[in-house]
């Protein structure tokens, strides 16, 4: 029966993926709305913790997005037997869908920033200074979560590889994560790693969960439907719960340190944000994907918003890559001087139109220039949501 499960779910798109996803690009994009307002709102006392709550609560997009890259992965492949021809193929995508949008937007932000700078700050080699940058993911400061990614694609058959011949270590992968993350912190606290946010080992344990997940997600969603099938136990009920209670504590309690630190300079250690932020972001990625899979369990695929929700989710990568330049236009022609009302419009302004912008830049080149649309935005999504949405439909009428 999980065999049958793992090959329907092979053959056919997982909308609760679109789903996180969406939610995740909406989590990078408020964060990224409103990074001016960690510094200009702490003059207004009453409004500040409101942005420090978006700021904060909301940063778990890059994380969750690790988290389904490497569930993805692990889905798809891990009860294929490995080949040469898959690991070519696996590469030759990664090359074309990332790899290629990572050169060029990496090179397009590198320009925007070499030509905005002053004279006196141009390095003195442009060329050595655009190739670290580019082997760095610091040509623009969103460009790391691609870097990483592509340092995830170069572990993952060694990984794969791993764990189909030692099915015993499944259990075990989610404690490593953890141990080789915290590990790695910890050497940065002794050597000060450069960029240390730029390097897999800073996310290993978001890799190693979703590796655990996807391999046992056919698992995982038989169990579930056998139950859905009924009423839910109210001992499962209070798990959930209990599940989504802790999240919001700790996310609450992570915002408050952060509060504590910009408004009244209240230093802690280290470690507390970054065990608050490691907890916070795990459990959002679980339960995020759960409450996806709720939400598809309970309404027809074919409603305005959940079709535009999946839509957005589909389209995250090429908004994650264009939105910085939107924000970046839209703070050059801001006006000097503002009252504390017209920050608040000029925030939510800003969130909109990397929102929407964005979503119609990529949504309008994929679908009009396919050709271009795959150089700057990777695989084109719109296909496959469209063809799952046709079978969708035909299942939900019977035709």
């Amino acid at each position: 029966m999980e065999r049958e499960t793992v090959n329907q779910m092979q053959g056919n798109r997982l909308s609760e993926i679109d789903l996180v996803r969406a939610i995740a690009i909406i989590g990078v994009l408020a964060v990224h709305a409103t990074s001016f307002s960690t510094v200009e709102m702490l003059a207004y006392p009453n409004s500040f913790p409101v942005y420090n709550f978006i700021n904060i609560f909301l940063k778990f997009g890059t994380p969750v997005f690790i988290f389904l890259s490497s569930f993805v992965l692990f889905l798809n492949y891990y009860h294929r037997p490995i080949s040469k021809d898959t690991i070519l193929i696996f590469y030759k995508k990664r090359w074309v869908h990332i790899i290629i949008p990572y050169l060029v937007f990496s090179t397009i932000y590198y320009l925007l920033v070499y030509f905005t700078r002053d004279a006196a700050d141009l390095p003195s080699s442009f060329l050595f200074d655009f190739a670290y940058k580019i082997g760095t993911g610091t040509a623009y400061s969103h460009l790391y979560f691609v870097f990483i990614s592509i340092q995830f694609y170069l572990l993952f058959p060694f990984a794969l590889w791993s764990l189909q011949k030692w099915p015993r270590l499944l259990p075990w992968i989610i404690p490593l994560g953890l141990l080789l993350q915290w590990l790695f912190f910890g050497l940065d606290q002794q050597i000060d790693i450069p960029n240390v946010g730029s390097w897999a080992f800073s996310y290993i344990s978001f890799y190693l969960l979703g590796a655990y997940w996807g391999v046992r997600y056919p698992a995982i969603k038989q169990w579930s439907a056998a139950r859905l099938q009924g009423s839910m136990p109210r001992l499962r009920l209070l798990a959930i719960a209990a599940c989504w209670f802790v999240w919001l504590l700790v996310g609450l309690w992570h915002a408050s340190v952060w509060f504590d630190l910009r408004m009244h300079t209240i230093v802690r250690p280290l470690y507390v944000y970054t065990v608050l932020w490691n907890m916070y972001t795990l459990l959002s990625a679980l339960l995020f994907l759960w409450a996806a899979a709720m939400i598809l369990n309970r309404y027809r695929p074919d409603r305005l918003w959940l079709a535009k929700l999946r839509e957005l989710g589909s389209l995250s990568f090429g908004i994650y890559l264009i939105h910085p330049l939107f924000l970046a236009a839209y703070r050059v022609v801001r006006s000097g001087v503002a009252s504390e009302t017209s920050l608040h419009l000029w925030y939510a302004g800003g969130f909109l139109l990397a929102l929407l912008a964005s979503w119609a830049s990529v949504w309008f080149a994929h679908r009009y220039l396919p050709a271009l649309s795959g150089l700057l935005f990777g695989k084109n999504e719109l296909r496959a949501l469209r063809r799952d949405a046709a079978k969708s439909n035909t299942a939900a009428t019977g035709t």
